[in-house]
């Protein structure tokens, strides 16, 4: 997709009828999810399929303020694609070289609420958070937050979209989250080595291992400035456009929300309890990390049920992010001593002042550990008084 197409198709996502969702191509697959279902789609249209004769119409119906009798395909779709914005504005256009083209393109995506659907004219504050950040260290953790919430949703709320297709982007969310996660590991490990290392290392052992951690984030900054200019990237693009114009929906999305999402997330539950139960067996790293990854899960999915839920599944997303933030202290400390100790094996002249580094950071992992079963205990709590 070319700069001026990716300006002319934002320039269309912000009309009130969405255009036609471009076919999935390449690694997503040949299969549309708008394909022959006869699902409908956000605006109330159907999709030519089977099961829907001309002319038949059904709508997924919001208030024109709120969304307290939404359905769950409007509340999933605002989410979606208040976060496909986010990831539009931040990620796409460091790449091109002209600067009035770049302005274009992210400005497509700038109205006012009265100039977009339904489902963004219902609250405007959710665009709020969306604008394009300063520096590209503040745009990759944008774009990267904003996949995290996607592919989160589209999991948990899977049976209500084309599960094909949904699983699809959702494996390439997590190729380029992957690809954009390392080089922010990187930059993580330069922070430790500008604060703590400064306060426990000579000058000269400071110097040369920043210029080992240099070297690596260069190599990755390459590695995706190579992959933004591809077509695996782009497509990725192409995608992000349909959530935010709104893919075609399963007759259930055309129920109430609150009838829905509730449910739906149980599972997700299900699965945090079983990570917990692992956990607590065996207090690992990898099994806190697996309890994180469903945590993240259980929080987006609370988030979204929140539109329509309110307070009860509001405190519980929040009860949900303390413990995976907490647990994500854990992960990036183990990260920097696995790092650490991997640099240190491959120079050995580094080896003392990787091991220095190395004990600061078993200590900072030992610290992210404390209380975090009695903050899986406030989470089942924050859960049952909801659910109860």
């Amino acid at each position: 997709m070319t700069g001026g197409r990716v300006a002319r198709r934002l320039e269309e996502v912000t009309t009130t009828e969405p255009a036609a969702e471009p076919p999935v191509a390449g690694h997503l697959g040949a299969v549309s999810p708008g394909n022959a279902s006869g699902a409908p789609t956000l605006d109330g249209s159907a999709s030519p399929g089977a099961g829907h004769a001309p002319g038949r119409r059904p709508r997924l119906e919001a208030g024109d303020d709120h969304l307290d009798e939404a359905s769950a395909g409007l509340v999933l779709h605002r989410v979606l694609a208040t976060a496909a914005r986010t990831f539009l504005l931040n990620d796409l256009g460091d790449e091109a070289a002209d600067e009035g083209l770049r302005s274009g393109t992210l400005g497509a995506l700038d109205q006012s609420p009265g100039d977009l659907p339904l489902w963004a004219r219902s609250l405007a504050e959710p665009l709020a958070g969306t604008e394009r950040r300063d520096t590209p260290l503040e745009r990759v953790h944008q774009s990267r937050v904003a996949m995290r919430r996607i592919r989160s949703n589209l999991r948990t709320y899977r049976l209500l979209l084309a599960p094909a297709w949904g699983t699809s982007l959702r494996a390439e969310l997590a190729w380029y989250g992957n690809l954009l996660g390392h080089s922010r590991d990187l930059d993580l490990l330069a922070d430790l080595l500008a604060s703590r290392g400064a306060e426990v290392l000579e000058d000269g052992e400071l110097a040369e291992l920043t210029a080992v951690v240099d070297a690596q984030r260069r190599a990755a900054l390459a590695e995706v400035d190579a992959e933004r200019a591809g077509s695996r990237r782009r497509q990725l693009v192409q995608q992000m456009l349909v959530l935010w114009e709104g893919p075609a929906y399963k007759a259930k999305a055309a129920k109430p929300a609150t009838e829905v999402l509730p449910r739906m997330l149980e599972r997700t539950w299900r699965d945090v309890r079983g990570a917990a139960r692992t956990a607590r067996k065996h207090s690992t790293d990898a099994h806190l990390h697996g309890l994180r990854i469903r945590l993240k899960d259980l929080r987006y999915g609370c988030e979204t049920a929140a539109l329509v839920e309110g307070k009860p599944a509001r405190r519980t997303a929040k009860a949900a992010e303390r413990l995976q933030t907490k647990l994500g202290d854990l992960h990036d400390a183990v990260f920097s001593i696995e790092w650490l100790e991997a640099v240190a094996a491959e120079h050995p002249d580094l080896a003392a002042p990787a091991a220095t580094l190395v004990e600061v950071q078993r200590r900072t992992a030992t610290d992210c550990r404390k209380g975090w079963r009695h903050d899986l205990k406030e989470i089942d709590r924050r859960w049952r008084r909801w659910h109860d």
